[in-house]
Order: structure tokens, then sequence, then C-alpha cells
């Protein structure tokens, strides 16, 4: 008979607590937002950066940042509360993810989040800090979250449609609306009622008012255009070419940044004169600075001091005082370190695996040694004592044996499309390898016939393990034919069967003798919940072990001893122990974990920007963070 057992522990949310780190290292992606750092004396000269890569950076006078990453996907916008320590972040993959969090910088805590159905187009504090005002692209458009509590509140009587920019009075009693559709809104924020409507230009982008709030500015098709936002009519259009706007609503003159496309960028200012009156556009500064996939794409204005971040991920820093000399942009960040791709333990140390090279380390001797050159490889599989498979993920590249010794390499198979996973299994002293092939392929590639064999095809595959009984089992989305998101194929006869497991998706399965373990994804009318499941082969029995309340995809499991492994909730690594049933998590760097493996003496924990973290196989202490430097030696955190 098949039976289900639910005896799960809880994993929180909210249980999130890590350790930030300060150094000049660069976002890994494009820098998407620079906001100023208020205080209760106006603004700090701290500011705050984020990227595609999930990173937050908190930017300080000495150009030393704190990192901490809080996504694992990009970060689009950002909010800063006028109590300076509060930051809101949407984060999204740009298809189902679309998340509001807000994070107390002092204890990298999260104190807020929901998810939203739609894409969000603005995120801002209200003036005090009591509300957080979050413009969704639906028809009812922005939503107020009273800060006191973190619920949402009815502050308004009317939609506001989609809004790019939110502003509020310094005393809050108003709140200004500016729609992409065209209209300019102002709200009683008291009453809820409508004050004015203006029709205005339509379309524009990186709005921003300025000179207490007299003038409102956007960008559309390379051409700055100035509002009056007192009578919503057009003050002036002036031609820029890719034009940035750095000013913020505490200046009084507006600048905007000016670049060629090469590597010129012009310091640009239009003076507010008597009578609401503006100047022609004066050049302030010239500047050498990035090009291409380098070039400056965002940046903010502080006081003097101009704060800007490039597509490269790199941070800038300028004044505004002129000068008749042209000069360079102060990059304050560089890349040194060298981004680690794969782990994999070798019985007595571990291979770690970067873009061009394979190196052999360990916690106690902290020598990287290098192994062997790679070419286009980011994935590592240790095989034996003396060989390795590499092999290269999102890829159609040669799945390759490499001698360690030799370095003699051999050609396993030519995977026909996308590579989306390879694992090796040891069944009877024979070696397999499970390869699936863009989410609707498997086969076993057999190393004493050097046969590869497709076994099962489908839509929506996500893992698959290879079991001692010889059968085949693999994880998919329930959406596809048979309707179940666990099955079995036997791999001769081809037979598939399907298994008890019930939810929508499973993925990141485990084997050990005749248990599976593996994550299942369950959505229902309260919601979606995301489990860690076992599997009994024999007996047919489902446990599920861990619950987190809310959906996580792309995690991992991994299995050593007597112990299950979990980054399940994204920001820790979770040690179940599967005879005692308890569990720990382990402390959290920076960066968020993304896999871990573990010898007799050390578990070693890849992190997403590429570092690693020591940790001890019976405890949750941090030992240290490791960065791989240009150098090809061990910095320490």
């Amino acid at each position: 008979m098949k039976k289900s057992i639910f005896t799960v522990i809880f994993l929180s949310a909210a249980m999130l607590y890590g350790q930030s780190h300060f150094s000049t290292q660069s976002h890994q992606e494009q820098v998407t937002n620079i906001q100023a750092v208020p205080n209760s004396t106006g603004w700090d000269t701290a500011y705050f950066t984020s990227g595609e890569d999930g990173f937050l950076i908190r930017w300080g006078d000495d150009n030393l940042g704190e990192h901490y990453q809080i996504s694992d996907v990009g970060i689009k916008l950002i909010a800063v509360s006028p109590n300076g320590n509060d930051i809101a972040v949407y984060e999204t993959d740009g298809g189902s993810v679309n998340k509001v969090s807000v994070w107390d910088w002092k204890t990298l805590n999260r104190k807020y989040q929901r998810n939203f159905t739609d894409s969000i187009t603005s995120l801002k504090f209200s003036a005090k800090g009591n509300y957080l005002i979050v413009g969704t692209a639906t028809v009812d458009g922005a939503i107020f979250i009273r800060t006191a509590s973190w619920t949402i509140i009815d502050k308004i009587k009317a939609n506001t449609s989609i809004v790019n920019y939110i502003h509020t009075s310094e005393t809050e009693k108003t709140v200004a609306f500016y729609s992409p559709a065209g209209t300019l809104s102002y709200f009683n924020l008291g009453t809820g009622q409508l004050k004015q409507k203006f029709q205005v230009i339509q379309g524009l982008s990186d709005v921003v008012m300025f000179d207490s709030n007299v003038f409102l500015a956007g960008i559309k098709d390379n051409t700055i255009y100035v509002l009056n936002a007192f009578k919503g009519t057009t003050v002036t259009s002036i031609s820029a070419q890719n034009p940035i706007i750095v000013s913020s609503d505490k200046d009084h003159n507006f600048y905007y940044l000016e670049y060629d496309g090469r590597n010129n960028y012009e310091l640009k200012m239009l003076e507010v004169q008597d009578g609401n009156k503006l100047s022609n556009p004066r050049l302030v500064k010239t500047f050498r600075g990035p090009r291409g996939e380098a070039a400056i794409c965002v940046g903010t204005k502080n006081l003097a001091d101009l704060y800007l971040g490039g597509r490269n991920g790199a941070v800038y820093k300028a004044d505004i005082e002129p000068t008749s000399t042209t000069q360079n942009f102060n990059q304050i960040t560089e890349n040194k370190y060298k981004k680690i791709f794969d782990i994999t333990e070798t019985g007595k140390d571990f291979f770690f695996l970067t873009d061009d090279k394979l190196y052999r380390s360990d916690y106690q001797t902290g020598i990287p040694e290098t192994v062997c050159s790679t070419q286009g490889h980011n994935k590592v599989i240790s095989l034996d004592d003396n060989s390795v498979i590499l092999w290269a993920k999102s890829s159609r590249s040669p799945v390759i044996r490499k001698n360690i010794s030799t370095k003699e390499e051999e050609v396993l198979f030519i995977p026909k499309s996308s590579l989306q996973s390879v694992r090796h299994f040891k069944i009877e002293d024979k070696d397999y390898i499970v390869e699936i092939e863009s989410n609707s392929e498997v086969s076993i590639y057999d190393f004493e016939k050097k046969s590869l064999k497709e076994v099962y095809s489908g839509t929506g595959i996500q893992d698959a393990v290879l079991a001692k009984n010889g059968n085949l089992f693999v994880a998919k989305s329930a959406a596809s034919n048979p309707q179940v998101p666990l099955l079995s194929v036997n791999p001769e006869t081809l037979e598939t069967v399907p298994l008890g497991v019930k939810g929508n998706v499973a993925y990141a399965l485990s084997i050990k003798d005749n248990m599976i373990y593996g994550i299942n994804l369950v959505s229902d009318e309260t919601g979606k919940t995301t489990y860690v499941f076992s599997y009994d082969i024999d007996t047919k029995v489902i446990t599920n072990i861990l619950r987190f309340s809310n959906e996580d995809s792309d995690v991992f499991t991994y299995l050593k001893g007597g112990n299950l492994f979990t980054n399940i909730g994204k920001n820790k690594v979770y040690c179940y122990n599967l005879s005692t049933k308890k569990r720990f998590a382990y402390n959290r760097s920076s960066s968020i974990p993304v896999d871990i493996c573990q010898n007799k003496n050390q578990v070693v924990i890849l992190n997403s920007n590429g570092s690693i973290s020591w940790c001890s196989p019976t405890s949750q202490t941090l030992q240290a963070d490791w960065y791989l430097n240009s150098d090809e030696q061990w910095f320490e955190f």
C-alpha cells in the first residue's frame, strides 16, 4: 500500500540572518539602482547600489562597500527609508517572480515580504517613512503599506492605474503619481480624495521632481521633458544623447549626464531662474569614462557628489565642481576574485572549478593547487582517484573524462541539445552517467559499453537518479503526462510507472540505497508550499520532512553519511540528520548558498558569487569565507 507520512519540520521564511562582508569588489552584473542614504540631518554621504546579481551594497566615505546578497534573481528597484536603515527591494526574474521585501540593514533580517502576480513599476517610502508605496502593473495601481505594522491599507479612494513615479510631500499630506499613460495626479492622503489631475506627456521614464516639487522631469526618445508640476504644462524639452538623470527631489537645479556612445560624458545643468523659468542646458564639466558593455547606465547626485553604476557592475564617483579640463570617473570597485563555478569532494580534499582551471585544496593547508586547465566547462564530477568528468551546463559541448595525472582527455559523448544535468552513479561497481537535455530527454551513458541510450522523453523534466535495482527515477512537472511529479522507468523495457508523490513539480533528487530524497512544490487554493520529501523505493512510503511556506525553485539536496543537506528557502543550508530527525542551519555568508559537498572532516559551501564557506559537519558555525584572488591564492574574510 502506498502511504504518505506528514512529519514535517516548518522552516520560516523570516529565518534569514546572515553576515555581510566589506570590500571594494564590484557587482557581478549590471548596476540597477543607486540611492543616497538619508539621516536625521538630511542626506548622508553613504549610498546603496543594487544589481542584477541580487546584491545590495552600502558604500561609505572610504569607498568600502558592505555587501549582502538578498536575492538569486535581479533587483530592479530599491527605496531607502527616511530612517536610513530599512531598505525596500523589488526583485524579479522577468516572469513569475515579482517580490517586494524590506530589509533591516543593521541585522540583515527581512522584516516584510509580499509576492505579486504582476510586475512592479515603482517603489517609494513616504517622506516620513510611515508608508511604503508600491506601484503595480495593474489597473489598481499603487498600494500603500503601513510600515508600523507592515499591513496594506486603503489609503486613497481611487485606482491610480500604472504609475512609475511616486512622491509625497514632506508633511505626508499629499501624494503625487505620474502615469506613463500621460497623467499627473495629486491625492489628499488625509481624505484619500483626488485633489488635481493633469493630462501630460506620455511615456516618460526615470521621472523625478526637483526645486521643491515645482518641476517634474523625465526621458522619452532621447529627449528630456521638464513639466511645471503645479500646472501640468511643458516648460522645455531638450534633445540629449543617451541621457541619465542624476538629480534627486532634494535638488534645486536639474542635472543630467549625456553620453555619446564612445568614451565621452558631459554633465549638464538646467538652472532654475526667477519666475519658475529654466536656463538653457549649461555644460558643467566633461568626463572620460567606460564604453560598450562597461558604459555608465545609472547614477544619482548627492550634494556635490555623483555616484554612478556601469553595465558591467562597476561603481564610480565624481563631483560636480565645474572644471575646464576633462576628468576621469573615479572607479572605486575592482574585480579581484576568480569565480568558482563548481565544487566536488575527492575524499581527502576538494576540487574547485573556475572558468579556466581546476584546483585542489582543503581547509587545513589553505593552498590552492592547480590540477589542470579547462576550456569552457562550468561543472565537475570526481569520478575516481585519478580522473574527473567535465561538462558545461546550458551548452552542447562534449562531456569529457580527464585524467588529472596525464592530462589526457576522452570525449564520452556529445549532447544533441542543451545539457541540463549530468550525474554519475556506480551500480554494482559499474559506472553510469544519467544526463538530461533541454528538460525533455533523459539518457544513460554506460562506461563499459561506451554507449548513450535514451530512456525517457517528455516535457518539464527536472532531474533523474539511478537506483541500485537498475531503475531510473525521474522528477518532472505534473502538468505533463503522466500527470505526476515523480515516476520510475525501466531502462531495458522503457516501462514507465507513475509514483504516488502529490504536487505540481518535483526536482533536486538525491538517492542512497533504497531511499530517494527530493523537493516537491505543492500549489493549491491556500497558496504555494515547498516540501523536502523522502520516497522509499521498496515500501513506496512517502514522507514530507521539511516544509517551507512559499515557492522555492532551483534548490538542491545533498546526501552524505546520515545527513541530508538542502538550501530550501535559499538563504541558508540546512543539515537534517536522517536518524535523529534533528536539524540545524549553517550560518550563511554575504552571498546566497547554491551548492554543498562534504568529506570526512569538512563541509564546504559554494556561494552564488563564486566564494566558498567552510563549516564543520557537526556545527552551524561558519568557520571562514574564502575567495580565490587573481593571484590564485585564497583570500579570507
